[in-house]
């Protein structure tokens, strides 16, 4: 698939905020509670560096998504939206293994959808004091507020602000030159959406989808047994 244009991802994200999560089109969404509403299994596990994640769709529309816990919490968020592009709106059914920095025209139209959908253009105006607005002048106490709102990375939400113009080149250098993390204690903010997390996490019927699968013959008796022992050991599916 070529890239598509901005209205093209905006629209998409709309369309996906109405037709499969039924809420509206400007508020913040929870990533984990999107995989549950969905029924998709999420594995959150160390990787490689520079990895990000991994989606996975089968013929029958199972639905798998691979998140690498080293990242930082909000850019595992970011990594989540990313996947549901592929899963939903990519043409392909074969695994999507995503990257930072990737270049190709599906990733960027990835990444282009997640920014859309967990950081709508409304809603982050909504968040934003009208005189910073107006000025492009976005304050660091506005921005530790709407990262902590929509759930996303500094980074994140800096290209965002920029891309929708809210933020001029000075205040993204700026704004960009920064220690999120300490910027953040000196006001007052818990720093773990800035750090790594949720290693060991996963949520959905992993169980579930494992016995399916073994039963269709995609699994071996061998593997089928092996998640069968790590959720026991783990004893926290769902």
């Amino acid at each position: 698939m070529s890239r598509l244009s901005i209205a093209t991802v905006e629209r998409y994200a709309k369309d996906f905020r109405v037709n499969y999560l039924d809420t509206d089109l400007d508020s913040p969404i929870n990533v984990k509670t999107v995989l549950t509403r969905l029924g998709i299994l999420a594995l959150f596990r160390p990787l490689s560096e520079g990895f990000c994640g991994l989606s996975i769709k089968s013929t029958d529309n199972d639905r798998f998504i691979l998140v690498n816990s080293n990242n930082n919490v909000g850019r595992q968020h970011f990594t989540v939206a990313h996947e549901l592009y592929h899963l939903y709106y990519g043409m392909k059914t074969v695994p999507h293994i995503c990257r930072m920095g990737g270049k190709e025209p599906e990733e960027v139209n990835a990444d282009a959808f997640a920014s859309a959908l967990l950081m709508p253009e409304t809603g982050l105006i909504q968040q934003i004091p009208s005189e910073e607005y107006k000025s492009g002048k976005i304050s660091m106490a506005t921005m530790l507020k709407t990262e902590r709102v929509f759930g996303v990375s500094h980074d994140a939400m800096l290209i965002r602000l920029s891309k929708l113009r809210i933020i001029d080149k000075a205040t993204f250098q700026q704004l960009k030159s920064v220690t999120i993390t300490t910027e953040a204690l000196l006001y007052g903010y818990d720093t773990s959406l800035y750090r790594p997390g949720n290693e060991g996490l996963y949520i959905g019927t992993l169980g579930e989808m494992a016995k399916k699968e073994f039963d269709r013959g995609r699994i071996s008796e061998g593997h089928y047994l092996e998640i069968l022992n790590m959720l026991q050991k783990d004893g926290q599916e769902g």
